[in-house]
């Protein structure tokens, strides 16, 4: 349903734009058509911005594990080479015979997600210009990871935004429904369950209040009922929270 909405707004769109007059209109509709659908994957792909260059050197980052899930121990992979100039960043890969060693004092990473951002150093690894960053992300979506310090003579001033955090919900199959009872509703069963009592414990103060009679021991044994339900209430409704 909305891919059809989509599709028939940039039609109407396309036919505001460019009416169709000529065979050359007809052609700048069919690029301008084009160019709207594919616009969501171009924004897609700035978002996950992983490879850049910084004067002479190439810098890759990456997640160690995957997928990458909110909650699981996780590591930033970073990977700093000698840049072939003759490529993008992008559309070349790393190599270790390239790689450029040396950088643990020299350079760190600061993780940043909305208002709140790390500074991670990077260890080595076995293989030349290979650095992680341990880390645990304790959240989802999407982050950005700022460099800082330099490689050999060269200031790095770079941001890269590594792949989105996945929430652990949105993988699980088939979904489980949470019995999870909110923090409010608890409140309310307990305030509720406590006028119980009150009203029961008024109860027995007026029937002790009056005569003694035949029926007194019925009467205190169905109100001993009423509270030992209660109490089986209260323990089943903490048991399902």
């Amino acid at each position: 349903m909305i891919s059809e909405l989509f599709l028939r707004f940039t039609s109407v769109l396309g036919q505001f734009l460019f009416p169709l007059r000529s065979q050359s209109h007809m052609q700048y509709r069919l690029a301008f058509l084009a160019l709207f659908m594919i616009s969501p994957l171009l924004m897609g792909n700035a978002f996950a911005h992983q490879a850049d260059a910084v004067g002479d050197y190439r810098i890759e980052i990456d997640w160690k594990n995957w997928p990458v899930v909110t909650g699981e121990s996780n590591a930033i992979i970073v990977y700093v080479s000698i840049l072939d100039k003759s490529l993008e960043p992008a559309d070349q890969e790393f190599v270790s015979a390239k790689g450029i060693e040396g950088l643990k004092k020299t350079l760190k990473i600061k993780l940043i997600v909305d208002d709140e951002s790390i500074i991670l150093p990077l260890q080595p690894t076995d293989t030349p210009g290979k650095y992680e960053a341990q880390i645990t992300p304790t959240f989802s979506g999407w982050s950005q990871l700022n460099f800082l310090g330099t490689i050999n003579d060269t200031s790095v001033n770079l941001a890269l935004h590594p792949t989105k955090v996945e929430d652990p919900l949105s993988l699980q199959f088939p979904p489980i429904e949470s019995n999870q009872v909110e923090i409010d509703d608890f409140n309310r069963e307990i305030d509720d369950l406590r006028g119980d009592i009150r009203e029961l414990q008024e109860a027995i103060n007026e029937l002790k209040q009056e005569p003694t009679n035949d029926n007194s021991g019925i009467m205190f044994a169905a109100i001993g009922l009423g509270i030992a339900g209660i109490i089986i209430g209260a323990a089943s409704f903490a048991k399902k929270k």
